[in-house]
C-alpha cells in the first residue's frame, strides 16, 4: 500500500511539473519588448518594427519617457469586451496586476487607456510627476487610437490626444505610437 502511495504521488508531482506555468513572462518581455502569445502561433502574425512604444507624452511641457506597453483583459463596459493598455516609465516585470499597480506609481509615470475592440478609448488613467492633483487623473474623451489593428495576436496603433488637452488647468499632450501582445 505504501508504494502504491508513493508511487501516485510521484506521479502527481511529475504531472504537475509537466504543465506550463501560467503568465509567466518570456526573456524577451522582461527586457521590454512584446511577446506573441503561445495562442497566436498559429495566425500569422502582424508585421510590427520597432520600438515597443515611442513618442511623446508631457505634462505642462515636462515630458516623461516611456518604455513598455502591454496589454490586459479589462472589466467588460457595455456589453463590449475591453482591453487595458498599460504604458508605463519602469519594466512591468510580468505583472498581471500591471493596469492597477501603475495607477499607484509602481511603474513611474505611466497610461493605462482602457480600449474596445474597434479600438476606441473609453477611459484613461494618467500618471505623470508633473501633474498637480497627487500625480495621477482619470480622464475620459481625451485619448483617441488612430490607425488601431488587432490581429495576428498584435495590438498596435497611435495613442495621442491629437495636441495639447486641458486637464484639470493642466497641458497634457500624448502622441504614442506602439505595438504589444494581444491579452
Amino acid at each position: 500500500m505504501r508504494k502504491a502511495f508513493i508511487g501516485l504521488a510521484g506521479l502527481a508531482l511529475v504531472a504537475a511539473c509537466s504543465k506550463a506555468p501560467a503568465n509567466v513572462a518570456s526573456s524577451a518581455e522582461s527586457a521590454g519588448a512584446s511577446a506573441t502569445p503561445a495562442s497566436a502561433a498559429a495566425t500569422p502574425a502582424a508585421a510590427v518594427s520597432g520600438p515597443a512604444v515611442s513618442g511623446t507624452f508631457t505634462v505642462d511641457g515636462k515630458a516623461a519617457t516611456l518604455i513598455q506597453v502591454t496589454a490586459h483583459k479589462d472589466d467588460p463596459f457595455d456589453g463590449q469586451p475591453v482591453t487595458a493598455l498599460v504604458f508605463t516609465a519602469k519594466d512591468q516585470n510580468g505583472d498581471a496586476k500591471a493596469a492597477t499597480n501603475a495607477l499607484f506609481g509602481n511603474y513611474g509615470d505611466a497610461i493605462v487607456a482602457r480600449v474596445e475592440p474597434d479600438g476606441t478609448v473609453i477611459g484613461a488613467d494618467v500618471v505623470h510627476s508633473g501633474l498637480k492633483e497627487q500625480g495621477s487623473v482619470s480622464i475620459s474623451g481625451a485619448f483617441t487610437i488612430k490607425a488601431f489593428k488587432s490581429s495576428g495576436g498584435v495590438i498596435s496603433g497611435e495613442l495621442t490626444t491629437s495636441g495639447p488637452n486641458d486637464v484639470f488647468d493642466q497641458k497634457l499632450d500624448v502622441d504614442l505610437t506602439f505595438h504589444t501582445a494581444a491579452p
